[in-house]
């Protein structure tokens, strides 16, 4: 039979009171934090889940500001496109009023300088910016797609010198492996055509100036030519209005999505990392209390030596 000691006894009590007293700790600390896993070894295996799990929230939290910015360029085009598919509705007043015959001189030149006052503002539009970026210079977006028109009217309508954007579409990565296009391609919407001699011509422009040409030559048959080229810019834009509606409609489901699973997320992360705070303090307390009886039945144990009574 094991002889048991006096030091032996001491050195056990000391063992389980630091025990309980580190139980009392690591509770405290979750109290604190309202954390139930404070350190890796604590659950490895919850550990491990929950940084799959944050890592998932951040790339998701990317994706959501990308698709918010998305909205803001898609919005933006359509802003512009509308106030085209309304400027090019006018041009077509203008050029119904301009194909009267009944008209003079003096009221056709009235009619074509309202025509180069629209073509300016096209101009403009065509380089419309969200932020930095141009929105028609497709996947260039730091450089402005149009150089302005420099030479008089004239007929025939002169070529556009130099368009400076692609064809392809400026995209947005709104998941994994998910680019969405936002932008639209400005050499559709202004028919930008190589002409082979490193310059470009443009139908829309082209309608524009043909128009202009002809009101203040007084070429009748030209002006209701332009009309009829007209109502096909005006289908174009809408066309290129309806596509892109249907963009906006997919981006703001993409965005709700993510926004959706975001949230699913930080409630999963919530559910393995968070603290019952109840059921903490009650365990905290029953450590607490083992660790005061173990205090006092540790001065009960722990008797006088018969050296203390020979002192």
């Amino acid at each position: 039979m094991m002889r048991v000691t006096n030091n032996m006894l001491t050195q056990n009590l000391l063992k389980n009171l630091e025990y309980a007293n580190n139980k009392m700790d690591l509770i405290q600390t979750r109290l604190a934090t309202g954390e139930a896993i404070t350190k890796p070894s604590d659950d490895p295996v919850k550990i491990g889940i929950s940084l799959r799990i944050k890592s998932s929230i951040t790339s998701m939290g990317q994706w959501k500001t990308n698709a918010s910015e998305a909205q803001t360029y898609l919005n933006t085009a359509e802003g512009i496109l509308g106030n085209m598919t309304s400027m090019l509705q006018r041009v077509r007043e203008l050029a119904v009023q301009g194909a009267d015959g009944s008209n003079s001189n003096d009221d056709r030149a009235q009619i074509a300088k309202e025509v180069d006052q629209m073509t300016q503002q096209f101009q403009v539009l065509a380089n419309s910016q969200v932020g930095s970026k141009y929105i028609f210079s497709g996947t260039l977006v730091d450089t402005p797609p149009m150089e302005e028109y420099t030479q008089p009217i004239s007929s025939p309508p002169p070529a556009l010198t130099k368009w400076n954007g692609n064809s392809t579409l400026f995209q947005f990565e709104v998941g994994s492996n998910l680019q969405m296009p936002v932008s639209v391609d400005g050499t559709k919407l202004f028919g930008i055509t190589d002409n082979g001699d490193g310059t470009q011509s443009s139908s829309f422009f082209n309608t524009l100036y043909k128009l202009s040409s002809s009101l203040y030559s007084g070429n009748q048959a030209q002006t209701e030519e332009a009309l009829g080229e007209i109502d096909s810019q005006i289908d174009n834009v809408l066309a290129l209005r309806s596509e892109l509606g249907a963009k906006t409609n997919r981006m703001e489901v993409i965005s709700d999505q993510l926004e959706n699973s975001i949230n699913n997320l930080k409630g999963n992360l919530s559910d393995i990392q968070d603290a019952d705070m109840a059921e903490t303090i009650m365990e905290f307390k029953s450590v607490q209390n083992v660790y005061r009886a173990a205090l006092s039945v540790g001065s009960q144990i722990i008797q006088p030596s018969l050296v203390d009574f020979m002192r």
